[in-house]
């Protein structure tokens, strides 16, 4: 007979489920990211956006959404197998989508210094479409003082969620922990794995369970040895 869900594990795999569709969106999403006409893309009007930015930041967000997702809900199982296998998985797959984007961030500053026409990149820029990337931002932000900041305030976006995932993925796996709010002290960082936390505290109330009964037994047999001796008492007289 197969064993009943409980209400919890209904939940997880349920979020668990939506996090993959989201995730399967994104990638849907990316793959239209280069596809200029709207009639061969999945979706229409995502294709129809002329600035590649726009649409990388679609893609971002919502690969971003579904990776969130399903990482917050992985460290929520008991199981430590399973939750290690969860928190693994999906932190490889967010390191491998994010290399790109870290790439692309350290590449547009010698290209936008010296932007070249698509015929002379180097296969890896023209895969990635650094010309048109370039063209995206300039649209936006002009080629100015405000391009370049904004150059570095991405760089370092990229740079947080390619380290982000890999922290907490670690802490999680050979820790046990993650970041999150502390109940003592600074209010944001490392704390224990909430469902660690309460396996913890159950397994060490049952340890104090079972030694307060032990101490209740022996306190209570000399108790019960003095009524015994007084009621033979009572008797014999």
């Amino acid at each position: 007979m197969k064993r009943q869900l409980k209400k919890n594990e209904k939940v997880q795999a349920g979020l668990l489920s939506l996090a993959c569709v989201i995730i399967v969106l994104g990638i849907l999403f990316l793959v239209n990211a280069m596809q200029e006409d709207p009639a061969n893309g999945f979706f229409p009007a995502f294709c129809e956006i002329d600035n590649l930015i726009g649409k990388y930041i679609i893609v971002i967000l919502t690969m971003a959404c579904g990776i969130m997702l399903f990482s917050n809900v992985g460290i929520t199982f008991e199981d430590k197998k399973l939750r290690n296998g969860l928190t693994i998985g999906i932190t490889v797959f967010s390191t491998i989508l994010t290399v790109p984007l870290v790439y692309v961030f350290i590449a547009i500053f010698p290209y936008a210094a010296d932007p070249v026409p698509f015929e002379e990149l180097n296969a890896l820029d023209a895969i990635m479409r650094m010309d048109r990337i370039y063209e995206g931002f300039v649209d936006w932000f002009g080629n100015g003082g405000l391009m370049w900041a904004v150059y570095t305030v991405m760089l370092v976006l990229s740079l947080v969620f390619i380290t982000f995932p890999l922290l907490t993925g670690i802490l999680a796996v050979k820790n046990e922990q993650t970041l999150g709010f502390k109940k003592e002290g600074f209010p944001f960082g490392v704390i224990t794995l909430p469902v660690v936390a309460k396996q913890r505290a159950a397994a060490a109330a049952c340890e104090n369970g079972e030694d307060v009964s032990a101490e209740e037994n022996a306190e209570a047999a000399p108790a019960e040895d003095a009524a015994l001796a007084a009621a033979e008492e009572e008797a014999a007289g």
